[in-house]
């Protein structure tokens, strides 16, 4: 009997076995006479606890589809062994360089994974009615599979998604991985409600606790990091840039770092930058439609084709009680000729609507490549009890187009500026006013918010970095202490405990803008 053969009919107890593809012949998975090949991994029958150990400064070529499930508590672990450089997967001509179907608690850790064709890393599944549970990447390096994405999602570096009707996902974490440079679509891409059924008559089945942090993504066809179709998801500190450069694509387009169909979710401490389309979006963040009770905070979008932030609202619903707070956002809008500009941007289409708009203290540098309003807001439909607030942010623009909103929009207790000469824009619904104090008194908006110089710190910074010194509060600001308290008299509401920069958020009075410090 084999020595594989042994493994694969009569692997009971949970063990180590290792790989070295640099050896000369196959041994026995011991570390003193390690397998050889994918083959031998894959043909195994893993159990939960089970290690599976790839020598580092070694590379194995093919695909790594190991088969069985861990139990919770008991994952199964893919991991190195020895030192040097992370051990390669090389996937080649592979539709997926490393493969998980239908498969639950597993551990994938400390591997560059190369090549495959529409993915680099794929985990799905197609049992209806069901879920899979646990499964954590974690230092990964995900890279160079080579399809050639024709529309945003076909393909991507890192795609986790079930396919099976009403297949759900729960406890997914992705960590320290960094998905770049292909030519497929999706950097991280992670769908826990699985197969999406268009006129089913009843909500689709969410997953839930899905987690994206300390990533990165980038030179990527399409998105750069997106979670959906879940409750409780968490983005944070990822950084995103130079996504949506698909040459050829067509449809859907393409956002840096977002959410859809995500209920309770947090975006918080990420950049995104540097992000394009062939179309619409090509911006830094989207609270997408069917997104509910989302807080995206703490963020640093810059320099990309499309806006830094847009709330969307479509397919029949509402999109419901998203918050837009401490964040920073600079010069954007570089491509003049997308069909969505503006630093902030809110839209709905097909029956969709927005209930619950929340923008506070946030600060924007508007310099865009053409004359386009900092926040475009009239292309969208309100409705439902929630605030409708842009309110204590700082606009320091180069354009005389200021704002484009809707009367039920209430702005207030803003610091607005613009080192244009021409005249100003401000449109409130069907109303044109070319100067501020036309603006205040024939809209009723901005009563408290002064046209004035913010003086702050380097206000043109957008490079790339998040930001230290730059955006903060000169002395004398009048931005200083002088914004709303925004939860006053509602028992629904909390500020969050901090601005941009790690400063408490103040009792009593708030500074105008990210920046809450002295």
């Amino acid at each position: 009997m084999t020595a594989l053969a042994f493994t694969a009919s009569a692997q009971t107890a949970s063990a180590s076995y290792y790989v070295d593809c640099s050896a000369k012949k196959n041994g026995s998975g011991s570390e003193a006479s390690p397998w050889n090949s994918l083959a031998a991994a894959n043909a195994a029958a893993w159990h939960a606890g089970d290690h599976l150990l790839f020598k580092r400064a070694t590379t194995c070529a093919g695909q790594l589809a190991p088969q069985g499930s861990g139990i919770a508590n008991s994952p199964i672990v893919i991991d190195a062994y020895g030192s040097g450089k992370p051990p390669i997967i090389d996937g080649g001509d592979a539709d997926e360089a490393v493969k998980l179907f239908n498969q639950q608690y597993w551990e994938i850790s400390n591997l560059e994974i190369v090549g495959g064709n529409h993915y680099g890393v794929h985990v799905s599944g197609d049992t209806s009615n069901s879920s899979l549970s646990h499964i954590y990447l974690r230092h990964l390096d995900v890279h160079g599979a080579h399809f050639q994405s024709a529309r945003r999602a076909d393909s991507g570096e890192v795609f986790i998604s079930p396919a099976g009707s009403a297949q759900v996902l729960h406890d997914i974490l992705v960590e320290y991985v960094s998905a770049h440079d292909s030519t497929v679509s999706e950097g991280i891409h992670v769908s826990a409600g699985g197969l999406w059924i268009e006129n089913a008559g009843t909500p689709q089945p969410l997953g839930s606790n899905v987690t994206v942090q300390n990533s990165t993504a980038y030179n990527l066809a399409g998105d750069g990091i997106l979670i959906a179709e879940l409750t409780n998801g968490l983005l944070q500190h990822n950084v995103v840039h130079h996504t949506g450069i698909c040459p050829k694509c067509t449809g859907s387009t393409p956002v840096g770092l977002w959410e859809w169909y995500c209920k309770g979710c947090i975006v918080q401490f990420n950049e995104s930058y540097a992000n394009d389309s062939w179309d619409g979006d090509g911006g830094d963040f989207d609270i997408d439609y069917y997104n509910d009770d989302n807080i995206v905070q703490y963020n640093y979008g810059h320099d990309s084709s499309g806006y830094c932030i847009a709330f969307f609202g479509a397919g029949g619903r509402a999109s419901r009680h998203n918050i837009f707070r401490y964040n920073i956002c600079a010069n954007d809008g570089r491509k003049p000729e997308l069909s969505r500009q503006g630093e902030v941007f809110l839209h709905t289409w097909e029956g969709g609507s927005l209930d619950g708009v929340e923008i506070y203290n946030n600060t924007f540098y508007w310099n865009p490549a053409r004359n386009a309003p900092l926040i475009a807001a009239t292309d969208a439909t309100y409705g439902g009890a929630g605030p409708l607030i842009f309110k204590n942010n700082i606009v320091f623009a180069t354009v005389p187009w200021m704002i484009q909103v809707p009367s039920s929009l209430i702005l207030d207790h803003n610091v607005y500026w613009t080192t244009s000469k021409e005249a100003q824009v401000w449109q409130v619904g069907d109303k044109v006013f070319n100067t501020y104090p036309d603006y205040q008194a024939g809209s009723n908006q901005d009563i408290h918010s002064p046209l004035a110089d913010p003086k702050l710190v380097d206000p043109t910074y957008h490079a790339p970095g998040m930001p230290t010194t730059a955006f903060r509060l000169n002395p004398g600001s009048i931005a200083v202490r002088s914004g709303a308290r925004i939860c006053a008299g509602r028992t629904d509401c909390d500020v969050g405990k901090q601005d941009f920069f790690g400063n408490p958020i103040p009792f009593g009075h708030v500074n105008i803008g990210a920046y809450q410090g002295q």
